[in-house]
């Protein structure tokens, strides 16, 4: 039986050289097309838009019979090094395997658009960049959820429900958070109604407070900062900054320090007066749906309050106050003048 099983497995040729001819049984690899996902160094686990980004990965994946690799890193030098090695394996591949290359990592801009362009060279390579408002000049596709809008609406809305706010920003060189930043600062400080009890009127009072000066920072930051931070904060806080803004919520849940606007993440807490929404895994899982289409993604897109891919939610808390003194007519002045401002905002 050994000398059987030998025999099977090795033949020689007629010039004497060893042959192994493939087992029948053994697994063989997947040639199902193949999704990467690469992060800003530790974003993953957030709770919130990088979480939202793997999800939408994750349910496209099981749609489309996908496989997925989601790469998170601990560092800046270790997410260069993935995308090294994403540039160095499109060069080298040499099977017809369907890949898509996802980078959802601002800090990287500069090397990506000088790179993009070896994607031209593997017709079964794509690159989908997130979240910039510039397509790249070659090689692959561009994905860009402006927030100005919905930011604007509610910032506008903010105010019939608490009039001291405070903006945490994680930095100011991200161009879609500077975009958040000014489209919540932008409706706060517009007078749409005026905020009176029975003998005064209460005057708006707004703050903002950056957590770091460079791009691809302040979205993570340790308990002992969060709270140093919210004890700095008056009134309700916005926090724009990814994981760091979840553990700021978290903290304003257990210490009932302040109430807050749930940034791209729906909060059903009692400290929470409304959220505000990016629907990035939606838009995510479209991207992917057209990659596997015969049709292939658009060059660049944007999704914003218009499409329905960002919104403002109400939480339970907020109504009494708020329909006090926002009518339906004017809820809906505020979401077209938003949905008209964000198209300002981004066409200049």
């Amino acid at each position: 039986m050994i000398l059987v099983v030998v025999m099977l497995l090795v033949a020689c040729s007629k010039d004497g050289d060893i042959i192994y001819q493939p087992d029948p049984d053994e697994p063989k690899g997947s040639t199902a097309p193949l999704v990467t996902v690469i992060y800003s160094k530790d974003a993953l686990g957030d709770r919130s838009y990088n979480d939202l980004i793997y999800k939408g990965v994750e349910e496209a994946a099981a749609k489309y019979g996908l496989r997925t690799i989601q790469l998170s890193p601990t560092s800046y030098e270790e997410g260069k090094g993935y995308l090294e090695n994403m540039f160095q394996t499109i060069q080298t591949l040499n099977d017809s395997v369907p890949r898509l290359f996802i980078v959802c990592a601002a800090g990287y801009d500069d090397y990506i658009r000088k790179n993009s362009h070896l994607f031209d060279s593997n017709p079964y390579a794509d690159l989908l960049y997130l979240e910039t408002p510039e397509p790249l000049e070659s090689g692959g596709s561009t994905l860009y959820l402006p927030y100005y809008g919905a930011m604007y609406e509610g910032g506008a809305i903010l105010p019939a429900i608490y009039f001291v706010a405070t903006l945490i920003v994680s930095n100011p060189e991200d161009q879609t958070v500077a975009g958040a930043a000014k489209g919540f600062s932008d409706g706060f400080l517009t007078d749409y109604y005026s905020i009176k009890d029975s003998w005064m009127e209460y005057k708006k009072e707004f703050h903002t407070i950056y957590l770091a000066e460079k791009s691809g920072e302040g979205y993570n930051i340790a308990d002992s900062t969060a709270i140093q931070i919210l004890d700095e904060a008056r009134g309700t806080i916005i926090p724009v900054c990814g994981g760091a803004g979840n553990t700021m919520t978290y903290l304003c849940d257990v210490t009932l320090g302040h109430s807050y606007v749930g940034i791209d993440v729906e909060k059903y807490s009692s400290w929470c007066y409304m959220s505000i929404l990016k629907h990035i895994d939606r838009a995510v899982g479209l991207c992917i749906g057209q990659w596997v289409s015969p049709e292939g993604m658009p060059k660049h897109q944007v999704l914003g309050l218009k499409e329905g891919y960002t919104s403002v939610t109400l939480h339970e808390r907020s109504l009494s106050d708020y329909n006090k003194y926002i009518t339906e007519e004017l809820r809906q002045q505020i979401h077209e003048d938003a949905i008209r401002k964000e198209e300002e905002y981004e066409s200049k």
